[in-house]
């Protein structure tokens, strides 16, 4: 027992005061010349660094709980953070820093989603929802590229069948889906384009799911909601927990779930 308790006080101190709070993209611990993933809420070793390549984002927390972001790629050391660190402080930090926060995870989640395929068509017209959109609502407004107001053919799918749904002649670029229980299953994805023509899209075209969430996953959600709102931590810190779980959840649109 004396043997392990000086082996795990060891270990502590190796490990800094800073902890992976959130990452998008594709950012790597570097531990004695090897990279290793970045995982969610782990500390960093005090001999670590962190690299950084393009299109990746980083937030970390210190001791204080006090989130700092990271977007310009190189690499950081430990010592290069505690620098930063120094610039941001600890004390005096105001609702519009932690908005900064928060809207450029918001941001750069969305670059990770382009740069990671999830946008994979050239010429791809679709614009909003983002792919594997899960709704918390029973209504969900998609939106799409049509600036020549041409007439084209809004396909809502059944993948499971591909039975089409919906089938909307428009020369608009959105239009808001309600939920109908004729229609659609909750807890179930449904697949949604747009073309040009009446008849089935050719092999190709781009398509995206959505899922008006279920009961029982509502409920899982809302459990994890209640841990953080219960957790006693600074109210700030709290939100950005909140939005990371959105944000982890595919949750759409943000601005009706936060």
């Amino acid at each position: 027992m004396f043997a392990l308790s000086l082996f795990a006080i060891g270990l502590n101190a190796q490990e800094s005061e800073y902890k992976v709070f959130y990452f998008s993209g594709s950012p790597k611990i570097v531990e004695k010349g090897k990279e290793i993933s970045v995982k969610r809420d782990t500390y960093l070793n005090s001999k670590a660094s962190i690299k950084l390549p393009a299109n990746s984002y980083l937030v970390l927390t210190n001791k204080n709980e006090v989130p700092m972001g990271i977007s310009n790629p190189g690499t950081y050391s430990i010592a290069d953070l505690n620098k930063i660190y120094e610039n941001v402080g600890n004390s005096n930090l105001t609702q519009e820093f932690f908005d900064y926060i928060a809207n450029n995870m918001i941001q750069e989640n969305e670059k990770a989603r382009r740069s990671g395929g999830v946008y994979r068509a050239v010429g791809d017209i679709l614009v909003a929802p983002f792919d594997e959109a899960v709704l918390l609502i029973d209504s969900l407004t998609l939106s799409w590229k049509n600036p020549k107001q041409k007439k084209l053919y809004l396909k809502v799918y059944n993948p499971g069948n591909w039975e089409l749904i919906y089938n909307i002649p428009t020369t608009d670029s959105t239009y808001t889906l309600y939920y109908e229980p004729q229609k659609f299953i909750k807890g179930r994805e449904y697949a949604w384009t747009v073309y040009h023509g009446e008849d089935h899209p050719q092999q190709g075209t781009i398509l995206r799911v959505f899922t008006f969430a279920d009961d029982t996953w509502k409920e899982n959600f809302n459990n994890k909601l209640k841990v953080i709102k219960e957790s006693g931590e600074n109210v700030e810190i709290n939100k950005i927990k909140t939005l990371r779980l959105y944000l982890d959840n595919n949750i759409y649109p943000l601005s009706e779930s936060e």
